[in-house]
């Protein structure tokens, strides 16, 4: 019998030494990259000195989105990073494809000045001259936040940015369908694309994300399903309402008193100028690809109303919409306005002006 239980005991002993360890989806590792049981570790507090808010955290976890999401990209990082604390490389194409940025850009520069991203508490005091009322919008009760009801991810009727976002990262997001935070397109609550496993680290023609916009017909409409739609949510005056948008007395359509965003380049005429997109960048060679007439640019990306997959071609008519991410970073970048490109540093910087993608004979 000694025998038998001793050999029941090594056999569970082998069993458990064979057992991988519970790993988190959204660091491919060990569950303690993210959490902590009592928020104590060699005599000290897990999460004090790592974070940019005061510890403990909410769902133990050892650091808040500011301290997981910093760091520097390299292409082999199982962790998005959106902040660095040295200058990172924006690439030497002037559209942040080619160096080591994401598609949301990097929060480094708006540390370098306020105009040139979204002023994030805990990254960035309160812009000084914007103070807490977003251009487009109306004026916020605290400083924007990563998620939560004063930030972009997460839930929006929850306040604390953490618990907005408690469960998403675990979520099964194979399906994107806004109904939760965890099946929604980069944890934006109720808006629809598709994303690339890589968030666009060097992207190119066939990888990269896929925003949703529609082709609306009025400058009233708004679907918050869209990438431009959801921008809107503090940007309103610069997507839509009576008289904000379009000067034409159909209320949609040129002459237009902003630029417009979702609106389908498939509603030019078929010689005009924007058939030609995507522009300057034709015969341009990035990140391993040539571009021709047509192809599908990361540098200034259009959006579709089909967000299955990546598209590599541009099609007129539900697929060259453009979008608040059209021109502008999320996040930020080294240029004003959180612009893709150094619009005013052209033509005296070398650079060529993702304008000319559209607007092909202005260049």
């Amino acid at each position: 019998m000694r025998v038998f239980i001793l050999g029941l005991a090594w056999g569970f002993l082998l069993l458990l030494v064979a057992l991988p360890r519970a790993e988190a989806k959204i660091r491919h590792g060990v569950c303690a990259d993210c959490h902590t049981m009592h928020n104590s570790q060699g005599g000290y507090t897990v999460a004090n000195g790592t974070v940019y808010l005061s510890g403990p955290i909410p769902g133990l976890l050892n650091t808040d989105c500011i301290g997981c999401h910093t760091g520097t990209n390299t292409g082999t990082n199982t962790t998005p990073y959106v902040y660095s604390t040295s200058p990172p490389n924006y690439g030497a194409n002037g559209f942040g494809t080619d160096g080591d940025t994401l598609a949301g850009g990097n929060f480094y520069w708006v540390t370098q000045g306020d105009d040139h991203g979204h002023n994030v508490y805990g990254i960035a005091g309160q812009d000084a001259a914007l103070g807490l009322t977003p251009p487009g919008g109306t004026t916020m009760a605290q400083q924007l936040r990563c998620a939560g009801t004063y930030g972009c991810h997460g839930d929006p009727n929850i306040a604390n940015p953490i618990v907005s976002m408690l469960g998403a990262h675990h979520a099964d997001d194979s399906v994107i369908d806004g109904s939760t935070v965890g099946k929604s397109y980069r944890f934006l609550k109720g808006v629809l694309g598709y994303e690339d496993p890589q968030w666009e680290y060097h992207p190119t023609p066939s990888r990269h994300n896929q925003y949703k916009g529609v082709d609306r017909t009025s400058e009233t409409d708004i679907d918050p399903s869209t990438i431009s739609g959801f921008c809107a949510r503090c940007h309103g005056d610069f997507h839509h309402g009576s008289g904000n948008i379009s000067g034409n007395s159909s209320g949609w359509g040129s002459p237009w008193l902003r630029h417009p965003t979702d609106y389908d380049l498939g509603n030019t005429d078929p010689g005009s100028e924007y058939r030609d997109y995507p522009g300057v960048l034709i015969g341009q060679t990035i990140n391993g690809v040539t571009y021709t007439q047509g192809t599908y640019a990361p540098e200034v990306p259009l959006g579709s109303t089909n967000v299955a997959n990546a598209t590599s071609t541009i099609t007129f008519g539900g697929g060259a919409i453009i979008t608040c991410l059209t021109c502008h970073r999320a996040h930020a970048t080294p240029y004003a306005k959180s612009l893709r490109w150094d619009y005013w540093g052209w033509p005296g910087n070398g650079k060529l002006n993702g304008c000319n993608a559209c607007h092909t004979t202005k260049d």
